[in-house]
């Protein structure tokens, strides 16, 4: 008999062991927890048979103690008995994981990171493919989703109240479809497996200091978290509940520099042809004829404050029952809602296309330098954005002797809604001013001539006087809507089996997902007499900037910019008369509207087998899945009515007359056959083999029926305006795949994984430019716009990943409590995403080179140093991923710079049931920047600095 010892701290008091043959936290996580298998999405059934199948023969006492050392050793357990290639992240106790969201604990398993959204991690990619080509499931069930796709906010998960996750890096038939690049399934507690009444109590005090610099911001911020799981004999069988549940008062601040999302591409210079807003020339036979080697350039470039409110709350709950051996019951639900606010002060460059001088231009068109004219725009905003997530799910599992049934029926809402006051004043004249990006994230700015305004107003130039800007009032009310919604109902059974095939499983599934996105609620208000410069627009003017040192984590001329601001609803109250001046009264059925429904009915089959192959176990699985999607998009059709804007050659659009609903359906088969293998080489080798087939469905947003109005800025022509905002005949991307992974599992918390994938994706994306003809001042008008539309041009995709961890125990004390974990993940694509964007009737796929897959990073990494003994423990992780394509809507292609993060975590134990805990996040301060429609034309940069939290946690 072979003894492993772990050391670590001991909440109990006493050294833990655990049988490695019994696998308790396993089984906890490959059942998955709330859902019974073979229910499951994820059948995990074939995990818990390959636990029975790979345990050694003889016994193994292992002593393990600590908390990170149990999550290692739980994780290793659970990746070791998936029946696919994939990797887990398991607390062996409630609260065990360390951080503060699902999202940053994941992007410590290898080939996940993040997409980062307000200095947090939210949505998440499986080995750097991006969200689009993954999937992700709470207890089995799809979930909804408020953002513009299917990317689900992890966010909105507190990892105090999950247990888990395991990612699924290859297909099987019994997965539900949709995920290329991998599924990402988290899991909450199943009470009766726990076996064991908690009650846990964890309280945390955070502080930001970006926060700290806000003007009367609140730099300290709270997160209670509360849980309780307990298990009962009674009359009718076993019964255990869980209830956890989490209060949240954060804020997010950051300090932004940002461009319009509209670029077009120029080849003029200010006075060449009298052309003062940014064309491209060409003679007859289209050859460019500019005085400017091309570029592009914004509409608008924004230098932007903000302060920030989150509101966020949280509860989970569970009912397990077994009125008998062979029957049993499971409900559960999750709720969640936050309650985001932004107060913006804006200073804008509001004619970005006007009277363009490049002094730099990259060999891309990146336009990186230049000089131009414009008026100085001050805009106020004012942003409520509140979402609700509800899932509910209950389902029963009988199991016979050889045949188990079992069924599921699943519910996920989100409701999302935001209020946005948006309001502006500017200069009446323009002024003289340079741009430049070169080598700097917050670009400076220089303004070269003053000398009209000071005219125009009589003031110095003084961009903190609210009297200079004396141009252009407006009030305007913006209001957002989306409603996704997931009903799900699935039959399975498992017929059990003697000889090469160990069982037999088959199962239906029916599916809807409708997406209701209704936009274009955009009401200009009305304005009082005075407007800016009446008693009550005077009294808002604020005297202190929103922010003390503005960029201050930038290296920047830029740093420490200030300009003139106001308190947000005193002045829309000051401009309208009313705080609910522009809510609608009547419909708001728009052009600009999304309404997708997605139908989907999937039957799979699959045989399990339990062999020896080559002389060494053998365990997998071979089956096919079939699914019918059927897509039904509305379109609304909308007369437009153009009147003059608020400048020369400028013009407004507004949508009259009575809308009309245009259907539009499509409807697909996707045949998607899988094999799996396992080899077990030795007690604690083993090699897995994988071939599939695996879709990636499109979002939502990217099939709708809808237009685009651009009007974030003033422009001339309705080509500059109006867009598609997709296509509703757009297909899956589809992919045959082919897998293969050693597994070296050395100890309870030491291991070495090699992974080697490659995908030959079938189908791809190209931009297709045509005609739309809309009704326009009772004129049929044609208006040249882009779509994004399946092609027949196939790629491919290869790469590898390796990660290794290790306990270094056998170090002499007390050094033998450290331990680290590290791992890389390289892949390489040849696909071919072209901008989807045509403005003024140019593609801008003519002039740019196409983007890679959605989301995907060709190198992405993370390492984690960790030290454990006694009562203490402590953990620094670093996460990388390099540079990416970040789609959003249809607008111009979006690259996000490469990222590198690092997190610090501590803990003390006071007694042994009470927790101290400190947390560090982003300590490098690390910025999201974005480039359009270039990888070097910076379009964006946000700071958000760094977070710290302390508190302490309590186990009873």
């Amino acid at each position: 008999m072979r003894i492993y010892t772990v050391e670590g701290r001991d909440n109990s008091g006493n050294g833990k062991k655990i049988w490695a043959g019994s696998f308790r936290a396993a089984l906890m996580l490959s059942a998955m927890l709330v859902i019974p298998a073979p229910l499951m999405a994820q059948d995990t059934d074939s995990a818990a048979d390959a636990d029975d199948q790979a345990a050694p023969a003889e016994e193994d006492v292992i002593v393990v103690t600590g908390e990170i050392s149990r999550t290692i050793e739980s994780s290793l357990k659970a990746k070791r008995n998936l029946s696919v290639i994939g990797d887990a992240i398991i607390g062996d106790e409630v609260g065990d994981l360390p951080d503060l969201s699902v999202a940053e604990t994941l992007e410590r398993v290898v080939g996940v990171t993040s997409d980062r959204f307000k200095g947090g991690a939210s949505e998440l990619s499986v080995r750097g493919l991006g969200a689009f080509l993954g999937s992700s499931y709470l207890n089995g069930r799809e979930v909804s989703s408020g953002s513009d796709g299917r990317d689900v906010n992890y966010g909105q998960f507190p990892s105090e109240l999950i247990n888990g996750a395991v990612i699924y890096k290859t297909q099987q038939a019994s997965f539900i479809e949709g995920g290329v690049s991998g599924i990402i399934e988290l899991q909450t507690l199943r009470p009766l497996d726990y076996g064991k009444r908690r009650i846990q109590l964890q309280g945390l005090v955070g502080y930001s200091d970006y926060e700290d610099r806000v003007e009367d911001g609140k730099p300290l911020s709270y997160r209670l978290t509360g849980s309780y799981v307990d298990q009962f004999s009674t009359p009718i069988g076993e019964i255990g509940i869980v209830l956890g549940g989490q209060l949240r008062q954060d804020t997010a601040p950051e300090d932004i520099y940002t461009t319009s999302s509209t670029f077009r591409p120029c080849n003029t210079i200010e006075g060449v042809d009298r052309s003062n807003d940014c064309t491209y020339l060409t003679d007859s036979s289209g050859a460019p004829t500019g005085a400017s080697d091309t570029y592009f350039v914004s509409n608008q470039y924004i230098y932007r404050a903000m302060s920030t409110e989150a509101d966020r709350s949280a509860i989970m709950g569970a009912i397990q029952w077994q009125p008998s051996p062979d029957l049993e019951f499971n409900f559960d639900a999750q709720y969640s809602f936050r309650d985001d606010i932004e107060e913006r002060g804006n200073l804008v460059i509001a004619d970005g296309r006007r009277d363009i001088a490049p002094i730099a231009i990259s060999p891309t068109g990146a336009l990186l330098a230049w000089a131009g004219e414009s008026r100085i725009e001050n805009q106020t905003v004012w942003r409520q954005r509140k979402e609700k997530y509800l899932g509910l799910g209950g389902n029963v599992k009988w199991t016979g002797d050889k045949l188990s049934l079992a069924a599921d029926v699943g519910f996920s809402q989100t409701k999302r809604r935001q209020d946005e006051l948006d309001m502006r004043i500017r200069t009446n004249s323009r002024i003289r001013y340079e741009i430049d990006t070169r080598d700097l994230l917050i670009p400076s700015l220089t303004f070269t001539s003053v000398t009209p305004v000071e005219n125009n107003t009589g003031l110095t130039f003084d961009l903190n006087n609210h009297a200079l800007y004396n141009n252009g009032a407006r009030a305007r009310r913006r209001l957002e809507n989306v409603d996704d919604e997931i009903f799900a109902v699935r039959l399975d059974g498992e017929f059990q089996m003697d000889g090469f095939f160990s069982s037999l499983q088959a199962g239906v599934r029916y599916g809807e997902r409708t997406r209701f996105h209704d936009d274009g609620i955009d009401e200009e208000v009305s304005l009082l007499p005075g407007n800016y410069f009446n008693d009550a627009a005077i009294a808002a003017r604020q005297s202190t900037f929103i922010v003390r040192d503005l960029f201050a984590g930038a290296d920047t001329p830029a740093r420490g910019l200030t300009f003139a601001t106001w308190d947000a609803r005193a002045l829309y109250t000051a401009l309208t008369g009313d705080i609910d001046a522009g809510l609608p009264t009547g419909s708001t059925l728009s052009a600009q509207d999304t309404d997708v429904s997605e139908e989907t009915f999937a039957g799979y089959w699959q045989g399990n087998f339990d062999t020896n192959m080559f002389g060494l176990p053998a365990t997998g699985n071979f089956g096919i899945r079939a699914i019918r999607t059927k897509i039904t998009s509305l379109g609304i059709s909308s007369a437009l009515e153009t009147s003059p804007g608020p400048d020369p050659d400028t013009i407004t659009v507004t949508e009259v007359g009575v809308p009309t609903i245009n259907v539009e359906t499509n409807s697909f088969w996707n045949i998607l056959p899988s094999a799996n293998l396992v080899l077990e080489l030795a007690d604690d080798k083993l090699l897995r083999f994988a071939a599939y087939r695996a879709i990636a469905r499109p979002d939502q947003e990217s099939m709708s029926a809808a237009l685009t109005f651009d009007d974030t800025a003033d422009l001339g022509d309705l080509g500059s305006i109006v867009s598609a905002s997709g296509n509703p005949f757009l297909e899956p991307l589809q992919s045959w795949n082919a897998d293969i992974s050693f597994e070296w599992y050395a100890s309870p918390t030491s291991s070495i994984a090699v992974a080697a994938y490659y995908k030959s994706l079938q189908t791809g994306f190209r931009t297709d430019v045509s005609n739309l003809t809309l009704n326009v001042d009772g004129a049929p008008t044609d208006v040249v716009i882009g779509r994004t539309v399946n092609s027949n041009d196939k790629s491919s995709l290869f790469g590898f990943e390796i990660s290794v961890q290790h306990k270094l125990n056998w170090l002499p004390s007390p050094l033998d409590g450290l331990g680290f974990q590290a791992s890389y993940n390289f892949a390489d694509s040849n696909f071919e995403f072209p901008d989807p964007t045509v403005v003024d009737g140019l593609a801008l796929a003519d002039f740019t080179e196409p983007a890679n897959i959605p989301g995907y990073s060709k190198h992405s990494a993370n390492a984690t140093l960790f030290y454990e003994k006694g009562p203490f423990a402590a953990r620094v992780a670093y996460k990388y991923r390099s540079d990416y394509f970040k789609p959003f809507r249809s607008d111009a292609n979006r690259f996000t710079a490469d990222q590198g993060f690092l997190d610090f975590s501590a803990s003390l134990d006071l007694t042994k049931a009470v927790q101290f805990r400190f947390q560090a996040l982003n300590l490098l301060d690390e910025p999201n920047v974005f480039y359009r429609p270039t990888g070097d034309s910076l379009a964006e940069t946000d700071y958000s600095g760094t977070r710290y939290f302390v508190g302490l946690r309590a186990r009873f």
